[in-house]
């Protein structure tokens, strides 16, 4: 009986803790320059201007959009890891504090004091980790809802960006807002830092 619960207990650990996540750091562009200036060349009729600024707008749009969908894209892959660790780490709360410590307790409560104690430590520890994780938005949830709030308002800066009966300065500015958004996610969502 004590081999077979050392080997779930270490099967859970290793499940648990087994999956690792890759924290992107800041690239390199983010910090780069991005101006979006109305053309205004004399020689060109109202019409050809307004084509190219057109042009000019939709470039600047699909250079906004690739460089927001790396970002969104990478942290939702963190998300779904850190939620997954999350799981499995009160998954074995669960199974070491309500299947193994009353199993053993039925077996023979003397004789298993020792594990049984381990089990109900071990299942009041995964609890006590499982919030604290919660609280310091490492649970993968709190990600998830600062990943959702900056899509929801890149979305709503590119349907302006988008809208051709806005004017060129309510798109230009749009897009700089969007871009933006994708910046200031890399600093908002919490991250564990990684030992080089």
């Amino acid at each position: 009986m004590k081999n077979a619960l050392l080997a779930i207990t270490v099967c859970l650990t290793a499940v648990g803790c087994g999956t690792t996540t890759t924290n992107p750091s800041v690239a390199k562009t983010a910090a780069s320059t991005f101006t979006i200036t109305k053309l205004q060349t004399t020689g060109k009729s109202t019409a050809e201007l307004d084509q190219a600024n057109q042009k000019l707008l939709e470039e600047k749009l699909e250079e906004v959009l690739n460089f927001c969908l790396p970002r969104l894209s990478g942290y939702e892959q963190a998300s779904v890891d850190q939620a997954k660790n999350a799981y499995w780490l009160s998954m074995s709360g669960l199974i070491a504090g309500s299947v193994l410590g009353p199993a053993l307790t039925a077996a023979n409560a003397t004789s298993n004091a020792s594990s049984i104690a381990a089990l109900s430590g071990w299942a009041g520890a995964t609890n006590f980790a499982g919030q604290s994780l919660k609280t310091s938005g490492l649970s993968g949830s709190s990600i998830a809802e600062t990943r959702n709030a900056i899509i929801k308002n890149v979305k709503d800066a590119v349907a302006i960006a988008s809208d051709g009966s806005k004017s060129f300065e309510d798109r230009s500015g749009a897009l700089m807002r969007a871009r933006s958004e994708c910046i200031i996610y890399e600093i908002a969502v919490p991250s564990i830092p990684q030992a080089n």
